[in-house]
């Protein structure tokens, strides 16, 4: 919903009324400043929807964050239990050597 603003900081100080009779022209004037109006008024919905989207955007940050973390956290379970069950396999795999080195000599010397 972009609007175009009718005014800017430079338009208004330009801004030149000609004068009458009696000072300056009300119609001119009175149109100026329903084009002042109107800018306010955009500008006030402008800073309303950024203000939502503001809001929302943060909350899916905060849901990004809290994700970010439970993956974190998730992953650094999975890396510990990665890490145990390569001790854990070392483990197996020595006492398997062992058992064979056991059984290698039982059989060999009863050559």
């Amino acid at each position: 919903m972009s609007k175009d603003m009718n005014l800017t900081a430079q338009v208004i100080y330009e801004k030149e009324f000609h004068v009458d009779l009696k000072g300056y022209a009300p119609g001119e004037v009175d149109e100026f400043l329903d084009q002042v109006i109107e800018d306010y008024q955009n500008y006030d919905e402008k800073i309303e929807e950024l203000g939502s989207a503001l809001t929302r955007y943060e909350a899916k940050i905060k849901e990004l964050q809290q994700q970010v973390f439970a993956l974190q956290t998730e992953n650094q379970n999975l890396q510990e239990q990665k890490d145990q069950d390569f001790v854990n396999a070392n483990t197996d795999q020595v006492d398997i050597l062992k058992r064979i080195a056991r059984l290698e000599k039982a059989v060999f010397n009863q050559n």
